[in-house]
């Protein structure tokens, strides 16, 4: 039997593989962008401050007496966005939440932390007597517990603290499939590089997309929009964990002349949301904000390639209704965002299914696959979802090359 090599398998497979696109219009030109989302559950935060109180989701009932402007308001994308999709640009959800309703909760809480305007609430660290005694306020129509326990992350998925990778035939070879297998010859033949396209990435950090030089294309024509750390409240990003490098890289990146991903021209919006050395609930709060933060920007994408399980929640929570952020992720698509999330990392584990918010109805939900098999690849999650939705949506390579602040990694 001739032995065939990793290398032939890449270009004998490539005619047959599937790949999936998301049409976008844009000043009347429908553009399809192929999105790669490295699959990574997890990634490593640092530890909270101390908590003195438990963290609470505080609903109001109404925002009566608000007042809203959407063109002082939003980034004149977020307006050209829905004008196309046909929505409408005064919505209650985007309305602010009530000035006095905040403060009298702020008084009677710890601290209060982010507001959703989406959800009408704020998240508040309080004690179980002070959430009695909020309970009580007319204009409080629910609250909600977010348990503030903090979890170790996993420390297997990171690839940012490997030496720089020498691009031998075997890595240059992946390197080129990996664009090929989403057929992004087709959209280099066509002139499509998401050029018009705004792209929100929420994840860990991003350090090195200041420097590295698979990202100077980017730098050079100032397309990163806009930064957020949700976690410090500044504008740095440039720091902590390199998850949000290696994202980054796969979808924009190019390494000697050499693309990683297939939108390299595309805009940017960088956000913060994850800690580094625990996995505190506050997470999702920095992530609901974030969402909110992306849309009010111009994202036409949210890339999240985070997901929260086992220490959270049951397999039967994966319904697309039980946690905040899979609840956030659908209300994003129906103001015409594409929410692109990771399946997760636990197919090869006891959890096994998919994380949320992969599970929200609208959000796709990407899988892994082996490049050299196109088969599943064993650590990305299974469907369907709890509800017996079909999950993931799509899949796509789960071993690639992508940039970190050190250099390639595999």
């Amino acid at each position: 039997m001739t032995e065939i090599n990793k290398s032939d398998l890449l270009t004998l497979h490539e005619h047959s593989l599937f790949s999936a696109g998301i049409k976008f219009c844009r000043k009347g030109i429908f553009l399809t962008v192929f999105l790669v989302t490295f699959l990574a559950e997890n990634v490593f935060p640092q530890l909270d401050g101390p908590i003195t109180g438990d963290r609470w989701m505080v609903y109001f009932t109404d925002k009566n007496g608000e007042t809203f402007n959407p063109y002082t308001y939003f980034d004149p994308e977020a307006i050209c966005r829905r004008e196309e999709a046909g929505l409408p640009l005064f919505d209650s959800t985007d309305f602010p939440v009530r000035k006095d309703y905040l403060q009298s909760v702020d008084h009677l809480c710890l601290q209060t932390l982010q507001i959703s305007r989406w959800f009408n609430a704020v998240a508040v660290e309080a004690s179980s007597g002070m959430i009695d005694d909020i309970k009580k306020l007319s204009f409080v129509k629910d609250v909600e517990e977010l348990h503030s326990s903090s979890f170790l992350a996993s420390t297997s998925g990171s690839l940012g603290e490997k030496a720089k990778l020498v691009l031998n035939k075997s890595s240059l070879d992946l390197l080129k499939f990996q664009t090929r297998r989403m057929q992004g010859n087709l959209f280099a033949e066509k002139g499509f590089d998401g050029e018009g396209i705004r792209i929100a990435i929420l994840d860990a950090g991003f350090p090195g997309v200041d420097t590295r030089p698979e990202f100077a294309h980017i730098r050079k024509e100032n397309r990163i929009i806009s930064t957020w750390n949700f976690v410090s409240g500044d504008s740095n990003v440039y720091r902590n964990n390199t998850h949000g490098t290696e994202v980054l890289s796969c979808i924009a990146g190019i390494a000697d002349s050499i693309p990683i991903g297939v939108a390299t021209g595309a805009e940017f919006l960088l956000a913060r949301t994850e800690n580094v050395l625990s996995e505190p609930y506050a997470e999702e709060q920095n992530w609901l904000a974030a969402v909110e933060w992306a849309d009010k920007h111009g994202a036409r994408i949210i890339n999240t390639s985070l997901g929260y399980t086992i220490e959270r929640y049951f397999n039967s929570d994966m319904t697309g209704q039980k946690s905040l952020i899979s609840r956030a992720a659908n209300i994003a698509a129906g103001k015409g965002i594409l929410v692109v999330v990771s399946a997760g990392n636990d197919g090869d584990g006891d959890w096994r299914i998919i994380a949320t918010p992969a599970d929200a109805d609208s959000a796709l939900a990407v899988g892994g696959t082996d490049p050299y098999t196109d088969m599943h690849i064993d650590f990305s999650s299974y469907g369907p979802s709890a509800d017996k939705r079909i999950k993931p949506n799509v899949s796509n390579l789960g071993e690639v090359i992508a940039a970190s602040k050190s250099g390639l990694s595999r």
